[in-house]
C-alpha cells in the first residue's frame, strides 16, 4: 500500500499499518513535512514533492497490493493519476454529506451552524469527481458538546479519522470494501 499525505495523521496511519504487519510501499509528502523524517527513521521509503501527477505514476506502478490512501493530503489528485491502476481511498475530516473540502473550514462551518454531531468519512477517489464526493466506504461520527470549541472538535475529529482508518484497513486490503454513493450538498468548504 502507498500513502499520500502529511503530518501526524498520515504518520499514525502508516505506523498502524506497519504494526499490523502490512507492507507499506512508500509515502508521498510535501516538502518540509515533519512526518517525512519520522517515517524514514521507521524504514519507510518517502518521496518528497509538490507535483503528484508527475512524481507518482512510476511509484504507484510498484504498489504491491494496489491500494493508495490519501490522508491529510493537500493535493488534488488529477484524473490521470486516479486512472493509473491502484484503488484510491481518502480519509476526510468531516461527514461528506454536509462537510466536504478543507477540514479546518468544515469544522468552523459545523460549529457556526450549531451542529450536534461531526465525524469522519472514508471514501473512494474516482476520476471525474469533485472534492470529497467519492462513494463512501464508512463513516464514524461523534457528539459535539455544548461547550466544545474548535480545538475540541478538531482533536476529536483527528482521533475519529485515525480510528476509521484502523477499523477499515483490513477490509480494504482484503477487497471487502463496498463504496456506496451518498447524497451530498452542492458546495465544498474552502
Amino acid at each position: 500500500m502507498f500513502f499520500i499525505g502529511s503530518g501526524a495523521l498520515c504518520y499514525q496511519a502508516v505506523d498502524f499499518a506497519l504494526r499490523a504487519g502490512h507492507g507499506v510501499d512508500g509515502v508521498y509528502c510535501a516538502p518540509g513535512d515533519a512526518a517525512a523524517k519520522r517515517l524514514e527513521r521507521r524504514g519507510v521509503k518517502v518521496t518528497v514533492g509538490e507535483q503528484p501527477g508527475e512524481d507518482l505514476p512510476a511509484l504507484l506502478a510498484q504498489v504491491a497490493d494496489g491500494v493508495v490512501f490519501s490522508i491529510n493530503n493537500a493535493h488534488l489528485l488529477a484524473d490521470e493519476l486516479l486512472r493509473c491502476g491502484p484503488r484510491f481511498f481518502n480519509i476526510h475530516n468531516g461527514l461528506v454529506q454536509r462537510y466536504r473540502g478543507i477540514a479546518e473550514v468544515c469544522i468552523f462551518a459545523a460549529l457556526c451552524r450549531g451542529e450536534a454531531r461531526y465525524g469522519a468519512t472514508l471514501h473512494a477517489l474516482l476520476p471525474g469527481q469533485k472534492v470529497d464526493t467519492g462513494p463512501v466506504v464508512a463513516q464514524l461520527d461523534f457528539d459535539i458538546g455544548a461547550d466544545d470549541g474548535f480545538a475540541d472538535v478538531m482533536r476529536q475529529s483527528l482521533a475519529t479519522c485515525q480510528r476509521l482508518f484502523e477499523l477499515q484497513l483490513a477490509g480494504i486490503l482484503a477487497g471487502r470494501a463496498r463504496p456506496v454513493p451518498v447524497a451530498l450538498e452542492d458546495r465544498a468548504f474552502s
